[in-house]
């Protein structure tokens, strides 16, 4: 942003130049009259000199004008931001099992909506540190706690089912997230458990698992994503993939389980793409980082190039003045 620091140089410009112009255009418009009466050499010299005269009238009112530009001081204010504030650290943890591959999300099958919203969700966060982990019949850590939310959402796009899995360890997974949220000086520190399945697998129950995630004040959204009844399911055969209509049971008896323990209230379904969307929406809602922002300014002064402008100048108008001087006789 371009400003002034003192603008009220400018009214000087109302004084000065109608003196300046005064001064040197009807004195000297006698002082050539002047020289015209002296006689032909020196109408001569006159005339070959009042050009220069005009030139230095233009050069003294440019420099006039660049000298109380030069006091205004012109300067460059580039506008920064401080940002202050302890973050949320957030973990979301996605199930990858196989009967994510289920297309009741149309156009895409349930994995691929959850990674959707899971980044508009991670777009919409600032200063938070988000990571990811994902489980089928075992857990594993994508991506520890970052900043870099470039980094996460390349590594979710990698992020595909499991074709061999046997099963689904809900508690497993949970109990891995925990894990990495436990030491964590953070505000808040939460979870977004996003499965379709009922715990059939891995060594830690999910309701242990959310014991310890309350003990170290961890909130656990639990989100149960799928339709109700039968739904359409791939099945690769020898004329291609068929589908096939599947029964899949989410088991919300437990996340709502889970969720209480840890103090979000109550486990929430979503049955398509839309309200998948609307409980990532509500729960980025509930879980804002109370940030300070201050605004400071960094400037660059711009007054030094009209001062060098006008000495310049200057100097041309003092050369302009030895040369009239020398073109009059004595």
């Amino acid at each position: 942003m371009f400003e002034y620091l003192n603008p009220e140089w400018f009214w000087a410009l109302f004084i000065i130049l109608p003196i300046l112009a005064y001064e040197l255009l009807y004195k000297r418009k006698h002082r050539l009259r002047f020289i015209h009466s002296r006689g032909d050499i020196l109408r001569k010299v006159a005339g070959s000199s009042k050009y220069l005269i005009y030139w230095s009238l233009l050069l003294r009112i440019i420099i006039i004008v660049l000298l109380i530009v030069t006091l205004a001081r012109p300067r460059i204010a580039n506008k920064q931001q401080q940002i202050t504030g302890k973050g949320i650290d957030i973990m979301l943890v996605i199930d990858v099992s196989g009967s994510m591959k289920a297309v009741d999300f149309q156009p895409v099958n349930r994995l691929e909506a959850a990674k959707k919203v899971a980044e508009d969700f991670i777009q919409n966060r600032f200063n938070d540190r988000i990571g990811m982990v994902i489980f089928s019949e075992n857990a594993y850590t994508q991506c520890p706690l970052t900043l870099d939310y470039n980094i996460l959402m390349n590594i979710m796009e990698q992020v595909v089912i499991n074709e061999q899995a046997k099963g689904t360890a809900i508690g497993m997974g949970l109990a891995t997230a925990v894990a990495r949220l436990k030491d964590s000086q953070a505000q808040s520190k939460v979870i977004i458990l996003i499965t379709d399945g009922r715990n059939n697998a891995g060594e830690i129950d999910p309701l242990m698992a959310a014991e310890l995630a309350e003990t170290y004040q961890i909130k656990v959204y639990p989100i149960g994503v799928g339709q109700k009844g039968e739904v359409d399911y791939p099945v690769q055969t020898a004329f291609g993939i068929r589908y096939q209509k599947t029964r899949i049971e989410v088991d919300m008896e437990t996340l709502n389980q889970i969720a209480d323990l840890t103090g979000t209230g109550k486990a929430r379904r979503a049955q398509n793409t839309e309200e998948l969307k609307s409980i990532i929406s509500l729960i980025d809602k509930m879980e804002k980082t109370e940030l300070k922002i201050e605004d400071y300014y960094t400037y660059q002064e711009l007054f030094w190039y009209y001062l060098i402008a006008a000495l310049i100048l200057l100097l041309i108008e003092i050369s302009f003045k030895t040369i009239f001087k020398q073109e009059l006789p004595t």
